[in-house]
């Protein structure tokens, strides 16, 4: 048995034509993601000084977007620089949401938006321990 073919299916001189390439589901390019931090993200010391920041309530999370924000005592609050050192603590467990009622209106430029404090879990609290009683390679004893 011979398969036949759509002669619809047919080019100019009874070849098939190739299948269409496949369409892309979205018309516009794909968002753009967040840059990388320049600074090593692995490093103890950076985790300890952001695990000590989170404990003074120096972090938050932006309204709806959860977009990091370092607060000021002043009551303002702008983007922060270590966003992806304070994600990947929340993503391990380290650090947590605050609950809604303790959501603050900080200023963000000169717009009032809600800011989420963050707060340690009880890992984090133990890491931030742990990682402040151990001593720098070479230091001192």
């Amino acid at each position: 048995m011979t398969r036949r073919t759509d002669p619809r299916q047919l080019g100019l001189f009874g070849t098939p034509t190739p299948a269409p390439a496949p369409v892309a589901g979205r018309v516009c390019p794909p968002a753009r993601g967040r840059r990388k931090t320049t600074g090593s993200p692995s490093n103890p010391l950076v985790a300890k000084d952001v695990l000590a920041d989170v404990r003074d309530g120096k972090f938050g999370l932006l309204d709806d977007t959860d977009r990091v924000m370092v607060i000021d005592p002043d009551g303002h609050c702008r983007f922060a620089g270590e966003e992806d050192i304070v994600v990947h603590l929340m993503s391990v467990g380290y650090v947590e949401r605050s609950p809604a009622r303790e959501t603050i209106s900080c200023l963000h430029g000169v717009v009032r938006k809600p800011v989420l404090p963050l707060r340690l879990t009880h890992r984090g609290r133990d890491k931030l321990q742990h990682w402040s009683n151990l001593t720098p390679f070479g230091g001192t004893s």
